[in-house]
């Protein structure tokens, strides 16, 4: 099969990375995959891998990239005449919404990852063949905000390199809990309610815990969240720290918490830390409840819940046969879920549903 797969660029974000996963998986599997799209950190591998890439920046929204991606995509599709075509992310939807009218004989795909704040500008990810969606709850959002209809979605979970994540831990007592959060510094992220949570924490007399935030973007907020560490006393028991990549980060931390207060079409960075052996703490919102079997695969808490939080941590550290069954059952749980392999297995079947 000749597929080919459209998006602004190739650097960071949870859709590149799902297009380079399963690029290098389906030349594998003997596929032609084809890429257009900006420049990033993914291009090169996927070159040696085989992969073809057209350089079509698409991360600037103005007229001009419009009518210049829209002429030099037509090209590009001319000259190579996939079986099928893959546009991810809003603004290269809108012009594949155009241009694949010049190429009805092609069948094309787009997906959503996230609930939009913009819905009619959201509009283009809705006009594909078969609309591809990450979980159970944003195929209900999109039916109810979109009128899509039921059967034109198909819900494909992200998936992961289990191998790259996979570790085997060894669980006991600690000198030290290292707490991590992993995420772009926003406030919809849910950093506030984190350090709130370790803060408690510190207040009942558990010392021997160590929060860490991982993360980069802001700075505004970025100092927001240093400015609240200062103001609780919290210096030396919470640190920022930037330009770790998750697998360094996963190795190091003993519990992962997501206090995440805007709902999310998936949530990778979960799957990852219960791939690794992580207990993971989460928020219930979103698609989060179809990762997390709460209090056996993991931990569900309220949004905006620092004290919910800070009582599943105390939960699991002063309970190190609990912390062995739910590390144990969200590693298990994800390995058979949110596969890679079965990614691409589901991806491959859409396109040649429509083929």
């Amino acid at each position: 099969m000749k597929i080919m797969r459209v998006l602004p660029s190739m650097d960071y974000g949870g859709i590149e990375r799902g297009v380079y996963d399963f690029s290098k998986k389906a030349i594998l599997l003997g596929h032609e995959v084809i890429i257009v799209s900006g420049y990033g950190r993914f291009i090169p591998p996927l070159l040696e891998k085989g992969v073809k890439w057209y350089d079509l920046s698409m991360d600037r929204k103005t007229p001009y990239v419009f009518l210049n991606s829209f002429y030099k995509l037509s090209k590009i599709i001319k000259k190579e005449r996939p079986d099928i075509i893959h546009y991810q992310s809003r603004f290269p939807c809108w012009i594949g919404y155009f241009l694949m009218k010049k190429f009805p004989d092609i069948p094309y795909v787009t997906s959503i990852h996230s609930f939009s704040p913009f819905p009619l500008y959201s509009q283009s990810e809705t006009k594909g063949d078969i609309v591809i969606v990450v979980s159970e709850v944003l195929k209900k959002y999109v039916i109810e905000k979109f009128k899509l209809p039921e059967n034109k979605i198909r819900v494909v979970y992200n998936g992961i390199d289990i191998d790259e994540f996979y570790l085997e831990r060894e669980i006991g007592n600690k000198a030290e809990w290292k707490i991590g959060m992993i995420g772009r510094f926003s406030v919809l992220k849910g950093h506030l309610y984190f350090i709130e949570a370790i803060g408690k924490l510190v207040k009942e007399g558990m010392k021997n815990i160590k929060g860490l935030i991982y993360g980069t973007g802001s700075f505004r907020f970025k100092r927001k969240f240093e400015n609240l560490i200062k103001k609780k006393n919290m210096i030396d028991y919470i640190e920022i720290i930037e330009g770790k990549n998750t697998k360094e980060i996963l190795k190091e931390i003993d519990i992962l918490v997501v206090p995440s207060i805007k709902p999310e079409g998936f949530g990778r960075v979960i799957v990852e830390g219960m791939v690794s052996g992580i207990p993971v703490i989460a928020t219930n919102i979103g698609a989060t409840p179809e990762i997390i079997e709460d209090n056996i695969t993991g931990f569900l808490v309220e949004p905006k819940n620092s004290y919910g939080i800070s009582e599943k941590i105390k939960k699991i550290i002063n309970d190190i046969e609990l912390y062995k069954k739910i590390s144990k059952n969200g590693q298990k749980d994800a390995i058979g879920k949110f596969s890679l392999e079965k990614m691409v297995e589901k991806t491959l079947n859409v396109y040649k549903e429509l083929i």
